[in-house]
């Protein structure tokens, strides 16, 4: 990692991606804040290279302290843990906001912000969008995918130095004999889109990308090599 990236803050670090990656991140030997909304529900493993704070990440006014010295941000929160019965009264914009708001308050020279994306919104080699398609993406968790998609726009608009790294539906589910990752510009497959891909590996593709970052202001796809 350069050197002038001696700390990361992990938005959502108690989700089991935002793990994943402060993981990662300590065996790195980096400098890790685990930005967690309510620090008393959850306890991560004890390290020295790591301490968590309190904050939500739809407020970035509320991060200050810990934007203040974060070189990197790593942004793997959701607005919920599990899909809700309904999605009335869901902020379509609730990515976008925090992205905007953490160009507004992150007052860094240097701003690398690696997005976790969603599946759901990566283009498809036949020219449709994974959500558009009834098998591959439930039709009703579209507001939630949509809510992803807006966030690139969103990041358009920033001064920020961002990627989007969306991995495959098989997410969270490690294949056999599982050998790397290959980061890959829209359009996918189908096959790519429905890969399987453990979160440790992704989680090698964001500290890749913040190590040395090779995506800059777009969003790519992350699926198991040889895919």
């Amino acid at each position: 990692m350069p050197t002038a990236f001696r700390h990361v803050a992990v938005l959502g670090a108690a989700g089991r991606v935002g793990r994943a990656v402060t993981a990662a991140l300590l065996r790195a030997e980096q400098r890790v804040t685990a930005v967690l909304r309510d620090p008393a529900r959850h306890q991560l493993p004890p390290h020295p290279m790591l301490r968590t704070a309190q904050g939500d990440a739809q407020h970035a006014e509320q991060l200050a302290p810990v934007l203040r010295t974060a070189d990197a941000v790593v942004l793997a929160v959701t607005p919920f843990t599990a899909p809700p019965p309904s999605f009335d009264g869901f902020d379509l914009d609730y990515y976008a906001k925090i992205v905007t708001g953490l160009d507004e308050h992150w007052t860094r020279r240097h701003r690398r912000l690696v997005a976790v994306g969603l599946t759901a919104t990566l283009r498809l080699d036949s020219g449709d969008l994974v959500m558009d398609d009834p098998t591959l993406f439930p039709p009703r968790l579209a507001p939630f995918a949509e809510a992803h998609a807006r966030e690139l726009p969103a990041l358009g608009a920033t001064a920020l130095d961002w990627a989007i790294l969306a991995p495959p539906a098989g997410f969270g589910t490690e294949q056999e004999a599982e050998r790397g990752y290959r980061l890959i510009a829209e359009p996918v497959t189908r096959q790519q889109a429905t890969a399987r891909l453990s979160h440790a590996r992704y989680a090698e593709a964001v500290i890749a990308e913040l190590m040395n970052p090779t995506v800059r202001n777009t969003r790519v796809a992350v699926v198991p090599r040889g895919r």
